[in-house]
């Protein structure tokens, strides 16, 4: 009588595993603020094979809503404002779970010593923004209130509208042209500076507080979904997506990412016209 010898089942090939897939949305899922049909059924298609999207953008929560309703979902995260700020959609309701706030006011202050004419904006979370002059349209998602010129806030030992303006925020915006060369600066002032991709990069910078990113809030929210490390997937292409692809095991630069940033990633699909995005989702399609 012979005895058989219990051999261990075959490892699950990564691809049948529930994955986290991160997904930026300016030149990444959308283009000139559109996300087209095809992008649409292709989440859609990811969402029913059981995978985690998750929206992860610079963008507001004010300014990812839309978004939500474009792609119809109905459940799962958004992590906005640069990793600020991390939201639970459940149904037609968006539920905060997170979000970080700092005191801007020392960095935009040395950031208006250094460009005078700079504008300034700090999120006020669910609404818009506070700003020291508007910003041309379609740079910022929500009302703008204009609070005054942030010398004159600064130069009032008291005040209403100073405390306003210092009101710990999410997220502040310091836009001019050149503005960029200011980053190394501001990072002594104890804030994640990022370069932004709403505008030429290096005329726009985001502040959030010290150690965020989109990494960091995706991986709270991996986590929390009990994701395996090794089962997470970032699409993006901006600067302010080079921490989700150091984080994620399979990282997808979009073809009209900037050089450096493709150079990041371990593999390029096709530009935002191109429905680079399409490629990957597909890769992800047919599972479970």
């Amino acid at each position: 009588m012979t005895q058989k010898t219990a051999t261990a089942p075959p490892p699950t090939p990564l691809a049948t595993a529930a994955h986290l897939v991160a997904l930026d949305v300016d030149g990444t899922l959308a283009h000139s603020g559109r996300i087209p049909d095809v992008t649409v059924a292709a989440v859609r298609a990811a969402l029913a094979a059981g995978h985690h999207l998750v929206i992860a953008t610079g963008r507001s929560l004010v300014g990812v809503a839309p978004i939500i309703k474009r792609l119809g979902l109905r459940r799962g995260h958004v992590v906005c404002s640069n990793g600020a700020v991390t939201v639970r959609i459940s149904g037609r309701r968006l539920v905060i779970e997170d979000a970080v706030r700092f005191d801007a006011g020392p960095a935009l202050r040395r950031a208006v010593d250094l460009i005078p004419e700079v504008l300034l904006a700090t999120e006020v979370l669910g609404k818009g923004y506070r700003v020291n002059d508007p910003f041309p349209g379609g740079l910022l998602n929500g009302r703008q209130r204009v609070v005054r010129r942030a010398r004159d806030l600064w130069a009032a030992p008291t005040g209403r509208a100073r405390d306003l303006w210092a009101a710990p925020t999410t997220r502040a915006v310091v836009h001019a042209p050149g503005v960029g060369r200011l980053a190394r600066e501001l990072r002594w002032f104890d804030v994640t500076v990022t370069l932004g991709s709403t505008t030429e990069p290096g005329d726009w910078l985001d502040l959030t507080a010290a150690g965020l990113s989109k990494a960091s809030g995706l991986e709270a929210v991996r986590r929390r979904l009990r994701v395996a490390p090794e089962h997470t997937v970032a699409v993006g292409d901006g600067h302010n997506d080079l921490p989700m692809f150091e984080w994620a095991a399979r990282a997808v630069a979009m073809g009209n990412a900037p050089a450096a940033v493709q150079a990041a990633a371990g593999e390029v699909c096709g530009s935002v016209t191109e429905h680079g995005v399409v490629e990957v989702l597909r890769t992800m399609a047919g599972v479970r």
